[in-house]
């Protein structure tokens, strides 16, 4: 049956689609405020009735009547991957909640994956701030081709909005929409595309990175897209630049979540990044579980204002670096009171130094000026890896097409090494190589990283010792 007939699912989406996508456009930043303190009491109030919550509120002596608005967040306890992944299945939706709803799974790369429930209304509200980021990025909106590459894989996101709610709405919109899991090989995708012709690709950026190889080797004349949106992993610089080089358009960053289930934020035309900051509140706290600062650099802590199922209320388990900037402003006039500095990556990604030097994986992509000097895209990929706390490897692979252009592989090499030995100093030895093929890591359903350390950040401290 489909959900829409059900009242009380259709008329709070019909509500949502009337009024969501225009609130940060419309509405000011006190308005707005206003509205996050009535939406956060209410997701308090729904929380109070899972398990988990329940427990750990009533451990911290909370009650939701205490909460009054977002000034008293700080009043919550954390909530960890680990207490999300041992409540499931049964301590994280409401007692006597309906579980027939869906599951979705993070990727799990760092081992037991984290699992949790969502529901046709979930799904539907998210894709509110898909045509919010359209509206701001896409003057037409009608008749928008779609391309997703991206995990469709069981009990993936991805799957679950394809499978159980694409088919319902597709006769209430003029967009049309290809899905395409990026296991399928890069050719076979290239010419799903060529047949397509998309407005919009969406994907990883290491997907793109393969789909710009191509598109300059001739494949893809069919494929001109007026906007690229990429999320899930980091993108470099030098990346960006050889994707929009090639697709002659902008490639512009997403920040979504399965935890979050929907995008946090996304890149405007200005190059900003804007929190979706009525469906969300951020926190950035350090390695003490501090709340820092505007400005200060941290890891990010997901509150959703939002939604149904298992909610998600101070959750400390994303692992990404951001930056908050508050009150900020930006050219393309949006009002969000939020913007985010950047995603710099994973925690578990970062680079620690023998001096005691923490980079996260997006601060330690020296590479792209490189390249930008050497005015060169003879690098088809790049991975950085530190092998041991003494020893980082630079992998490269080379365009063949391009190798006996200026500048030579041998002086790229040279200079990506210097610039690397000059940041990383003297205890450290740095290789920089060719390879074939940058291969992604065992068991893993994304694109390789960027950046990969195998070296704990207990180690780099014990050697500072």
């Amino acid at each position: 049956m489909n959900p829409l007939i059900n009242p009380f699912i259709s008329i709070p989406l019909l509500k949502s689609y009337l009024f969501d996508p225009s609130r940060l456009r419309k509405h000011s930043p006190q308005e707005i405020s206003r509205y996050k303190d009535k939406a956060f009491k209410r997701i308090v109030r729904y929380a109070y009735k899972v398990p988990l919550y329940h427990e750990k509120y009533k451990q911290a002596g909370i009650h939701p009547s205490d909460i009054h608005g977002i000034k008293d967040i700080k009043k919550l306890p954390f909530i960890t991957k680990e207490d999300l992944r041992n409540g499931f299945p049964d301590r994280l939706l409401p007692v006597k909640y309906n579980k027939k709803g869906h599951v979705v799974c993070t990727g799990g790369t760092t081992g037991k994956p984290v699992c949790i429930y969502t529901d046709f209304f979930t799904i539907g509200k998210s894709s509110t701030l898909i045509i919010r980021e359209l509206h701001e990025l896409l003057p037409n909106l009608k008749n928008i081709r779609f391309a997703h590459l991206g995990n469709f894989t069981h009990r993936r996101i991805d799957l679950v909005v394809q499978k159980h709610f694409q088919p319902y709405v597709k006769h209430f919109t003029s967009s049309t929409t290809l899905n395409v899991d990026i296991s399928t090989p890069i050719k076979e995708i290239m010419q799903k595309l060529e047949d397509f012709k998309p407005d919009i690709i969406m994907s990883y950026p290491g997907i793109f990175q393969h789909l710009a190889f191509l598109k300059r080797k001739g494949y893809g004349d069919n494929i001109k897209p007026k906007l690229c949106w990429t999320g899930g992993a980091m993108l470099d610089n030098y990346t960006k630049r050889y994707v929009e080089d090639a697709f002659r358009c902008q490639l512009l960053n997403i920040y979504p979540s399965v935890e979050a289930g929907a995008d946090i934020a996304f890149e405007c035309l200005n190059g900003i990044w804007h929190v979706h900051d009525d469906f969300f509140h951020l926190e950035v706290i350090n390695e003490e579980n501090e709340v820092l600062n505007p400005g200060e650099r941290g890891h990010i802590v997901l509150t959703r204002l939002w939604g149904r199922g298992t909610p998600i209320i101070r959750y400390t388990g994303m692992d990404d670096w951001i930056r908050l900037a508050i009150d900020s402003k930006c050219e393309c006039g949006l009002t969000s009171t939020v913007l985010i500095g950047g995603v710099e990556g994973r925690r578990r990604a970062n680079i620690v130094l023998p001096d005691g030097r923490v980079f996260p994986p997006g601060a330690f992509c020296f590479i792209t000026p490189v390249l930008m000097e050497l005015n060169t895209f003879k690098v088809k990929q790049y991975q950085i890896v530190q092998k041991s706390i003494h020893e980082i490897e630079i992998l490269l692979v080379i365009d063949e097409d391009l190798r006996d252009i200026d500048p030579p592989v041998d002086i790229i090499k040279e200079r990506i090494k210097k610039v690397y030995e000059s940041k990383v100093g003297p205890e450290v030895a740095v290789t920089v190589r060719e390879v074939d093929e940058i291969k992604h890591p065992k068991d893993a359903l994304k694109p390789a990283p960027v950046v990969i350390s195998y070296v704990n950040e207990k180690e780099g401290y014990k050697a500072i010792e």
